[in-house]
């Protein structure tokens, strides 16, 4: 995919995760939820080939409005692939900013044993995390009846 198609789905994807966060009350400023493809682009670039931006540029952390102490990352991974490996790292990192719930934006998906690590181990310790594909969040579904 060539740069200029690539900034674009970038743009539109992480336009509907902040929607998806506000949606599910968390603060997001309205300047974020209208950035515009060109304001995109003047604060992150446009040559993802040359990581303007890399796709880790474009995380989100917001607080819940109803209870600051619920943060939540939006977390675009810059890895094709995520395996244990990552899925460990994102965990750690979670734990050490004190974030209670994780997106994760992936390109091709985890690894079967990835998906293991999420059930198995972070419903113990009462992290939310979700993944989803970049493909699946190209259109906000929920503006879409």
């Amino acid at each position: 995919m060539d740069d200029e198609s690539l900034i674009y789905n970038l743009w539109r994807i992480r336009r509907t995760v902040l929607q998806m966060c506000h949606d599910r009350g968390y603060l997001v400023s309205q300047d974020e939820l209208d950035q515009t493809l060109d304001q995109f682009k003047d604060t992150y670039g446009d040559k993802p080939s040359e990581n303007k931006p890399a796709r880790s540029h474009l995380n989100v952390v917001v607080a819940h409005n109803d209870d600051p102490t619920n943060t939540l990352i939006a977390r675009f991974s810059d890895q094709e692939k995520n395996g244990v490996k990552e899925i460990k790292e994102y965990c750690k990192k979670m734990e050490d900013e004190h974030l209670t719930s994780t997106i994760l934006i992936v390109q091709k998906g985890l690894t079967p044993m990835a998906r293991d690590v999420i059930i198995n181990e972070l419903e113990n310790k009462k992290i939310q995390f979700q993944v989803f594909l970049e493909s699946e969040l190209l259109v906000n579904i929920t503006e879409h009846h």
